[in-house]
């Protein structure tokens, strides 16, 4: 049991041994003189103690050790007949004392006395919270009533033991200090009740949550309110962002801002587990799991600004019944699960999931899908069925019960890849085979009524927009006919995506492709400021390219391990600088001017260095006259520093690589560069 516990039983200690002896036995009046005495002593030893070891004592301590101190002046310094009057009511007086110690103060403005005890078991960041004195007074009062009832229990027994030394005991230890321990977490379970929330519609990390805040954000509750909110989370899934509302309006970004309403510190897996409701916040403030800074009213008001996703899916409303809205994602890459293209599609399904929707994905590869002959059997001999008896007929009942189709596909030569083509080209059977117009064009009717909507996903490796011009121009003109296009999700240089280096920007991009999702649900499109932040490329098309070419360099000089397509931590010096550079932040450089050289050694020699100026980093090849930093490094040892492999202050300090010059820009580079050190 800790310090703090022990001293808060033993504060007790003083009045116990004062009452039972002065009220057990004969209740003489030496009994009295002794009582006071000893009990003068404990309550001295009590404060003492409190005050060298917790730093501070309660209302209860000054008032034991005062009502003592003059009940032994009184005892043994008046007359007799005097004297004698305070031991025969002294129990009565020091519960009517502690009675008016524990209701007096805070009914002239001043702290609760529970107060200077709750301090001890509760961290300085909730002392100011309004819960916190709110709980602090309910249980203040509870103890005024039980000192009132112990003293008016004296007042009737006339002395007798019962009355005046088991009642109140039972009340003091069986009520008093149980109902203390117990009544916070009580309180704040009833007071801040949590609606109910689905854990798979909640993102990995803290971070994406947060991003995510906006799209849940209440403007009918937020009316007038104009604020930043400060996110500064720690470990996995953390960092520095921003939520600003204004208008009505809620806007998320990453970094700082210099006047913060409310600043929240937390860990970011803290702070997804109150998200889901597995940690009550309020609790987790009031323990020390996170802390605030700033508007607490702004705080206690999140729950009803943002709303969290809920277990309440059946939310589509046709014809009177509830309906879910069915969302059938087609996947044509190759490589299954591991392809950028994938990863662009689960983000846009998890926004369509946060808003009720039922997503499947059918990975092409995985399916055996023969070929379209032309045979027209499907439209002859047995209409609306195939020849082939493979794992097209499930997949044409799945397409006829969706109410959106989502075909995903990496670009292929301008087009699409040769699993969704062949999908796609047994997707005959669904059609009519007579033809009638619409507009200007003769087209084949659909065989069943359906009513469905479609999505494109496509990612490609080239850095402009324009290399989907074919593809959108299939999908739209397929979609014209019947089924209306929604949405495009299109990503140019999607090979960036999982690159470390680029992961602040990337995560821009999958916000949009979740935010896409949750349009399709709300809204029926997506909107095409959403479509626009997923086109825009995360490097300009110039460094991109150079990146591209030392990459598969890389590759070609046997600088590089394992399959291109799996490729995972950076492995060339060069390629890793020039991602350095593409990736600098001009915000933390301000006005910075400097030189920073590499002398490489190891297994990939060289020298490199940048140059900063006007809040831009140029990657150049050699050496530069008075570099301001000089960074000498085997090439395995900073690649292992990028790749997260080793730390780099730590690495530093054993001496696994040398600096000269200004160490303090060495310091400043992992802000410069995000991982780079």
């Amino acid at each position: 049991m800790e310090l703090k516990n022990i001293l808060f039983i033993t504060s007790f200690v003083p009045v116990t041994i004062f009452t039972v002896l002065t009220r057990v036995g004969g209740a003489t009046f030496t009994q009295g003189q002794i009582a006071t005495v000893i009990g003068l002593i404990l309550a001295g030893i009590q404060f003492i103690v409190s005050k060298q070891f917790l730093k501070n004592t309660t209302y209860l301590d000054k008032a034991f050790l005062g009502f003592l101190g003059f009940g032994t002046a009184w005892v043994y310094f008046t007359p007799p007949p005097l004297s004698s009057l305070f031991v025969d009511h002294s129990t009565t007086l020091l519960y009517s004392v502690l009675f008016l110690t524990t209701l007096l103060p805070q009914l002239f403005g001043y702290d609760p006395f529970t107060y200077a005890i709750a301090k001890r078991w509760y961290p300085e960041t909730v002392w100011k919270v309004p819960q916190f004195r709110l709980i602090n007074l309910h249980i203040t009062y509870i103890w005024s009533c039980l000192f009132f009832f112990s003293a008016l229990s004296n007042w009737l027994g006339h002395g007798k033991p019962v009355f005046c030394v088991l009642i109140p005991l039972i009340l003091l230890f069986g009520i008093g200090l149980p109902f203390s321990k117990k009544y916070p977490d009580y309180y704040l379970k009833r007071a801040f009740t949590t609606q109910p929330v689905d854990p798979s519609f909640f993102p990995a990390t803290a971070r994406e949550l947060i991003s995510r805040m906006p799209l849940g954000f209440d403007p009918e509750v937020a009316k007038d309110l104009k604020a930043d909110i400060q996110f500064a989370l720690s470990g996995e899934g953390g960092g520095e962002m921003v939520l600003s509302i204004a208008g009505g309006k809620c806007a998320f970004r990453e970094g700082k801002t210099p006047a913060p309403a409310l600043a929240i510190y937390c860990s970011g897996d803290v702070w997804l587990k109150m998200a889901k409701g597995e940690i009550n916040r309020p609790k987790a403030m009031m323990e020390g799991l996170y802390r605030v800074e700033g508007d607490m009213s702004l705080l206690m008001k999140m729950g009803d600004l943002f709303r969290a996703p809920t277990k309440a899916k059946e939310k589509f409303i046709k014809k009177g019944e509830k309906k879910m809205l069915k969302i059938l994602a087609i996947q044509g890459s190759p490589r299954p699960k591991v392809s950028n293209t994938d990863v662009l599609l689960q983000e846009f399904l998890k926004g369509a999931q946060s808003q009720g929707a039922e997503t499947e994905t059918v990975y092409l590869k995985q399916k055996d899908i023969h070929a379209c002959v032309g045979c027209y059997t499907c439209w002859t001999k047995t209409p609306g069925v195939c020849i082939f008896k493979d794992d097209m007929p499930e997949l044409l009942a799945k397409v006829r019960s969706s109410d959106i189709m989502v075909y995903a596909t990496p670009l292929y030569y301008y087009n699409m890849t040769s699993l969704l083509k062949a999908f796609q080209d047994r997707l005959l059977p669904l059609s009519d085979p007579h033809l009638i117009k619409r507009g200007e064009t003769y087209r084949h009717p659909s065989r069943y009524q359906v009513n469905q909507k479609m999505v494109l996903v496509s990612t490609c490796g080239f850095p402009e927009i324009s290399h989907f011009d074919g593809l959108r121009h299939i999908f739209r003109h397929w979609g014209n006919g019947q089924v209306p296009l929604i949405g495009e999700l299109l990503m140019p240089g999607a090979e960036l995506l999982k690159q470390e280096m680029l992961k602040e920007k990337a995560h821009v991009t999958f916000h949009a492709a979740y935010q896409a999702g949750v349009e399709v649900v709300r809204d029926g499109r997506v909107s095409k400021e959403t479509e626009a932040e997923i086109q825009k490329p995360l490097l300009k098309a110039n460094e991109m390219a150079e990146l591209a070419n030392l990459w598969w360099d890389s590759y070609l000089e046997g600088l590089a391990q394992g399959k291109p397509q799996e490729r995972g931590k950076v492995e060339d010096m060069r390629l890793l600088l020039r991602g350095m550079a593409a990736t600098f932040n001009p915000q933390t450089a301000g006005n910075l001017k400097a030189t920073i050289q590499f002398e490489v050694t190891g297994k990939q020699p060289g020298n490199w260095f940048f140059s900063i100026e006007n809040g831009r980093c140029f990657y150049q090849e050699g050496k530069t006259n008075s570099p301001n930093l000089t960074i000498q490094t085997p090439s395995e040892v900073w690649l292992a520093i990028s790749n997260n492999e080793l730390d780099g202050q730590q690495a530093f300090m054993d001496g696994k690589y040398l600096v000269q010059g200004d160490v303090g820009l060495l310091m400043q580079m992992k802000n410069f560069f995000g991982n780079a050190e």
